[in-house]
């Protein structure tokens, strides 16, 4: 019996949305040999028990591979240089590196990411200046229609306790500048579906970390404060964009806070202590801190502040791709393991359970425990850890932001209407963007995409992205992602059917997921 049939069944669970599927001319074509497709193997577990500790884990430091030399590359200059079109991937690493600079990739993710802040001090070199302004958050609220609560929120902070101001319906600039002269903070919640340059630096982003990355931008008056002390359940990058605000970071109160899997509540003065760290942000200043670090910031009594946060690693952990994993596991012992599919002995209750935790000697226990060690040393065994990281993969490319493309990719691509394309064996294309696809290979090929996506975070488009494709096929989507960002030619996938070669370029040209050469 195959393992991990019904990915696609896994996927709809996983999303919000229904995730049909689109077929194909590729799905078709003439029938040759069957092939042999690579399946995921099941990784045992080196210990049948797993090993709990009540000390805090020394975060794991997520190094990259060493790289020569990274170009800093400016937010505002996102697709607007040579890298845009070359290699998405290299553009990505050079707007982070541009953002924490001077300090370097490796050094970031060495000494800071997920385990300490990182403070970048520009001396008034404001690298966003017209990113993102007061003028821009008051053209959004006239040319779009935003709603409070799901778009926008007015807050405040009164007598050490959060206020939130909301009326219904719609945001209009004139009840939103009017909270704001009353002393209010402006928090935009998605600004990534109404604002390009946010939707691009998330966008690019999101390439780089390789999971999702989203947004909210705050504007607070001078001398006031929006929020109540917390910790997110993400790592964030604080960009000041205008003005300034001083932030206090305060350390997790005890070992269970430390990179946690939800935010907290909001907290009191007096539960949170001194702050370990205090700074007063200015234009072009950046401060990064991990998920779980509790803080709060307010604005000098002098100048108003406007920041932009940029948040990424929701749900990204080991514990997430190990609980895809164990389910996996679970499912496949029910369906290969008879051990697994008999019935409970009758008295287990009389034995099992809190209250009966301290009968440490009790052999009938002993026996159902020993038991229960021996279905946990069979199920290490059946580990389908690349089907686990599948769907994590594909969970990331339901939620993520479209590809922002540039002039030469739309010109390229079926995004430019002007031009009728016929597909030859001539033909030279690549992907437009290496992180847009996922291919994933069961009983068919299942090609994942992100280009039907909308800018709101966690909605698929009407068609979400999935193409099937035959199992006669998989050799030349891998040789198409492989390939990323060189040009290759139709007539050399690795197909034996020149029509199903052809047809394959043509179901990725008019997804958007591929450019042409000329």
């Amino acid at each position: 019996m195959k393992r991990g049939n019904n990915f696609q069944e896994d996927i709809e669970e996983m999303s919000e949305e229904e995730v049909t599927v689109n077929n194909s001319a590729a799905a078709g074509g003439k029938k040759k040999k069957k092939k042999v497709v690579k399946k995921s193997k099941p990784v045992p577990l080196t210990k049948s028990v797993p090993q709990v500790t009540t000390q805090p884990l020394r975060p794991t430091k997520l190094v990259p591979k060493k790289k020569t030399e990274i170009r800093e590359i400016n937010i505002n200059d996102i697709g607007n240089n040579e890298l845009s079109a070359a290699d998405q991937r290299v553009e990505a690493d050079g707007v982070l590196a541009g953002l924490i600079a001077p300090t370097i990739i490796e050094d970031f993710y060495e000494q800071y990411f997920g385990q300490k802040h990182l403070y970048v001090k520009r001396n008034g070199n404001n690298i966003y200046k017209n990113f993102f302004t007061k003028d821009s958050l008051d053209k959004m609220l006239r040319n779009n229609l935003m709603k409070f609560t799901e778009n926008v929120d007015v807050t405040n902070y009164v007598d050490y306790q959060r206020i939130t101001l909301n009326p219904e319906g719609r945001a209009y600039p004139s009840l939103i500048w009017k909270h704001y002269k009353e002393g209010c903070s402006v928090r935009l919640l998605n600004p990534q579906t109404f604002n390009s340059n946010v939707w691009k630096l998330c966008s690019t982003l999101q390439t780089h970390f390789q999971c999702g990355v989203g947004a909210n931008i705050y504007l607070t008056p001078a001398g006031a404060q929006g929020f109540a002390p917390h910790y997110d359940d993400v790592d964030v990058f604080i960009l000041q964009l205008e003005g300034k605000k001083e932030w206090r970071l305060y350390k997790p109160r005890d070992a269970n806070e430390i990179l946690p899997k939800k935010s907290s509540e909001n907290f009191s003065q007096e539960e949170i202590g001194e702050p370990y760290f205090s700074v007063t942000l200015e234009a072009g200043d950046l401060l990064y801190f991990p998920r779980g670090v509790i803080h709060q910031a307010v604005s000098p009594p002098d100048v108003h502040s406007l920041h932009i946060t940029v948040s990424t690693y929701l749900n990204n952990t080991w514990g997430d791709l190990i609980g895809k994993v164990l389910n996996r596991a679970l499912e496949i012992a029910n369906e290969e393991c008879l051990e697994f599919r008999e019935g409970l002995p009758r008295d287990y209750t009389q034995y099992l359970g809190v209250i009966h935790s301290d009968k440490v000697g009790d052999e009938r226990r002993k026996e159902l425990t020993d038991k229960v060690g021996t279905l946990w040393d069979k199920l290490g065994q059946l580990l389908p850890i690349d089907i686990g990281a599948d769907q994590m993969a594909v969970k990331y490319l339901l939620d993520s932001l479209p590809p922002v493309l540039t002039q030469l990719e739309k010109k390229h691509s079926i995004e430019d209407e002007t031009t009728s394309i016929k597909i030859k064996p001539e033909t030279r294309f690549r992907l437009i963007r290496a992180d847009s696809v996922r291919l994933v290979v069961e009983d068919i090929a299942i090609l994942f995409h992100n280009a039907d996506n909308t800018r709101i975070y966690h909605q698929v488009g009407e068609e979400p992205g999935v193409i099937e494709f035959t199992l006669e096929c998989v050799d030349a989507l891998e040789h198409i992602i492989d390939s990323y960002p060189s040009y290759i030619y139709a007539k050399d996938l690795p197909v034996e059917d020149d029509d199903q070669k052809l047809d394959v370029v043509l179901a990725l040209y008019e997804k958007g997921l591929i450019m042409l050469e000329k």
